[in-house]
């Protein structure tokens, strides 16, 4: 099931539990919203197109952030006349969270919303601490006791020997 949506003058198609991303919407993050300007739902089997909207049908999302949209360069020159500028700019957008598509007379579910997944602690394990350190004991011990040497070797000196030329 899909819906095609009017949301900041733009359209979008959306899906239930789909990430967008629309022009920055003057709403705080985590807010809910619905959008009632639906221009067409298909459910599958029966697509409904408005005239101009589908009466009584809406989408709900959810605000997750506020972001910034990858740099566009813009460079601009004239060729042999010394004028070139360079620009650049970056969109402003909205991260939504689509829950659902909402026809005539339905309510949100709240289970629908997105959950943050929470990591599972790591498990302990049943290793006897003190057998797996004494092989780490005994191999530093060692290296302590083996004598370090002193930097580098110094080079073996060059000797060079010059042709006396018969003049």
């Amino acid at each position: 099931m899909y819906a095609i949506v009017e949301i900041g003058g733009q359209q979008h198609k959306v899906k239930k539990a789909q990430k967008l991303y629309v022009n920055l919407l003057e709403s705080e993050e985590g807010t809910n919203l619905e959008f009632d300007k639906v221009l067409l739902v298909d459910n599958g089997t029966e697509v409904t197109v408005g005239l101009p909207f589908v009466e009584g049908t809406r989408v709900s999302a959810k605000v997750m952030s506020h972001v910034k949209d990858d740099k566009i360069h813009i460079f601009k020159h004239k060729r042999r006349k010394g004028y070139r500028r360079f620009n650049g700019h970056r969109q402003p957008l909205t991260e939504l969270f689509i829950h659902g598509i909402l026809g005539k007379g339905e309510n949100l579910k709240e289970d629908l919303a997105p959950k943050k997944i929470k990591k599972a602690p790591k498990a302990e394990s049943h290793v006897d601490e003190t057998s797996v350190d004494a092989p780490k004991k005994k191999a530093a011990a060692k290296k302590k006791a083996a004598p370090k040497a002193e930097g580098r070797k110094p080079a073996a000196k060059k000797t060079t020997t010059k042709k006396k030329s018969k003049e």
